[in-house]
């Protein structure tokens, strides 16, 4: 997705317009076409490292990593090991099932945010409120 997205950049007016102006490649590169692709590489390194606290997590669970380490995924491997689900012990499941929800969760509203800040469709204030206005028709431009 961000190579496709960097490729339609290339041929954008404001990148043409920079190059024939006699811009460095380096300068085009990191003052025109980065800055837009902000959003793109905010959210796949997010996901990334959810990908990874997941996996790990998992690895753990299943026994695959190292028990003697204090991990989510180990302390959870541990209440499964124990039987804590018939024991009733809710608390040895609960603490990091919720803090691996709760880190997820955090990260993704993160990603939500640095895309409000970096699209400027999803943006919310007096602007954007007048841009819609002025869009449907309802204020003089």
């Amino acid at each position: 997705m961000l190579r496709a997205q960097t490729l339609s950049m290339r041929n954008r007016d404001y990148v043409e317009a920079a190059r024939a102006s006699g811009e460095p490649a380096l300068r085009i590169i990191f003052f025109e076409i980065l800055p837009n692709e902000t959003a793109i590489v905010a959210a796949q390194l997010l996901g990334t490292i959810i990908y990874a606290i997941l996996a790990e997590t998992g690895l753990e669970f299943l026994g695959l990593g190292d028990i003697t380490s204090t991990s989510w995924g180990t302390m959870l491997y541990w209440a499964g090991n124990n039987d804590a689900l018939l024991l009733g012990a809710w608390w040895w499941i609960l603490p990091p099932g919720l803090c691996i929800a709760v880190l997820g969760a955090g990260l993704a509203f993160i990603n939500f945010g640095i895309d409000e800040v970096a699209d400027p469709r999803l943006r919310k204030g007096p602007r954007a409120k007048l841009a819609k206005l002025k869009k449907t028709g309802k204020v003089a431009a």
